[in-house]
């Protein structure tokens, strides 16, 4: 039960557990049958990359003042930590037999969680599978899920676009009015729009992964599902290791060591997509992109920049996103339910999603002004019926850990493709 996550010891985890199962008593709140009105108790929640400021505290409070409508006399306590805290926070957690009540997770996150002991059956609490494929995009219904149950429900979509610049289309001689549609075409534009000083070095990147270094996972993700592959099959069983991710695997290499039309591992200070600052002419970017003229915002450069899918094999879009569950073993589980449902609530999903640099996954908030009012918000909005997605049973944060540094060993040269996912594969095995 400890696979994926931050191991605590097999002792601690059992007393835990067995502390939770008495606690959990079928799902009652231990108030049964009272009015909501008047439930008292303190709902515990932990929130990864909810910064710690005005602005995610603000957030927060917003999702708050949404469940009080219901639990007004409820207190909540958040946890904000890094998501690189987040196995220890919730491994400590249940070793003190002091689960949380609420967790919010990354969509990999789920069924590691789930297999952990961390957050239980949604289905037992009411929420059914049938109900949610009607508010969100059914694509996204099968991450949610352990053993044929749901675990966690959708928040906000993570999606990772792919842009270019039309006047740097233009400048190399390329069709502004024509995105690459296969890799093969990305590869030979991205060397077109390569520009170098006198010397050879790069004064605008041809294309940008928009990836420190040891992660360039989501981008091989969505490089293979355009070749119409898959990281794991339904039933959790790797599928990387095909012709798929093989190829996609080798143009990354390709055109990071070969080609050098993008920069290893490059980003600049502020970490902000390069093809939005002007610094590359084609790239990754995230759905959210500002186009005030003031503060952080790009203004006129908006209207510079195209988004696309790539349509080779199949057309894709990569998606990551947040979630939310509700902690096993709580004495509140309407109330945590109530929660995660008020952290559904459109309002909270747009908010959501500038922090977490998003945009909300309702199926009907293309319809709002927040997904409206922003271009690359609105394609990746529209998109997501294409999402494809990281994330691959009980032992996945484990195997993910691995997976980065891995694809590093290839893109610089050091390991063939074919090599490098055999031995990925037997790892995601174990």
């Amino acid at each position: 039960m400890q696979r994926g996550l931050k191991a605590v010891s097999a002792a601690a985890l059992t007393v835990a557990l067995m502390a939770i199962a008495a606690c959990s008593s079928g799902g009652s709140d231990g108030q049964e049958g009272q009015d909501p009105a008047s439930a008292t108790g303190t709902l515990r929640v932990v929130v990864p990359n909810f910064p710690a400021n005005n602005e995610g505290q603000a957030v927060f409070q917003g999702i708050v003042d949404i469940f009080h409508k219901t639990y007004p006399q409820m207190k909540v306590e958040p946890d904000f930590v890094p998501y690189d805290n987040l196995n220890e926070k919730i491994s400590t957690s249940l070793a003190a037999g002091n689960n949380y009540d609420v967790v919010s997770a990354g969509i990999g996150w789920v069924q590691p969680l789930a297999d952990l002991g961390a957050i239980q059956s949604l289905t037992k609490l009411g929420v059914s599978t049938e109900d949610l494929q009607k508010s969100v995009y059914p694509a996204f219904v099968p991450p949610m899920k352990y053993q044929d149950d749901l675990y966690a429900v959708p928040i906000v979509a993570n999606p990772r676009l792919l842009a270019y610049s039309k006047s740097a289309f233009a400048e190399a001689g390329l069709d502004p009015a024509k995105p690459p549609q296969t890799l093969a075409e990305l590869r030979e534009d991205a060397k077109k729009l390569t520009k170098r000083d006198g010397k050879g070095q790069i004064t605008r990147t041809g294309f940008d992964f928009w990836a420190p270094a040891s992660n360039y996972r989501q981008q091989f993700v969505a490089f293979m599902g355009a070749k119409g592959g898959e990281m794991f099959t339904a039933d959790g069983q790797p599928a990387f290791n095909g012709d798929q991710g093989v190829q996609a695997l080798q143009l990354i290499h390709d055109m990071v060591t070969v080609d050098k039309s993008s920069r290893y591992g490059y980003q600049n200070s502020a970490k902000t997509a390069l093809v939005t600052t002007g610094e590359a002419a084609m790239g990754f970017v995230s759905p959210y992109v500002d186009c005030s003229t003031g503060g952080d915002g790009i203004g006129a450069k908006c209207k510079d920049l195209v988004y696309f899918n790539l349509k080779d094999s199949k057309e894709v879009m990569y998606v990551g996103g947040r979630v939310a569950a509700v902690g096993e073993g709580t004495k509140y589980p309407k109330a945590a339910l109530a929660f995660v449902k008020a952290m559904q609530d459109q309002k909270s999903q747009e908010a959501i999603s500038k922090l977490d640099v998003g945009v909300p996954i309702s199926n009907t908030a293309g319809d709002s002004e927040f997904v409206k009012s922003n271009p690359a918000g609105s394609f990746a909005w529209k998109n997501l019926d294409k999402a494809i997605f990281e994330y691959g049973g009980a032992t996945f944060l484990d195997f993910r850990s691995k997976f980065g540094p891995s694809l590093d060993e290839v893109i610089l040269g050091r390991k063939s493709p074919h090599d490098a996912l055999k031995e990925l594969d037997a790892v995601a095995r174990k």
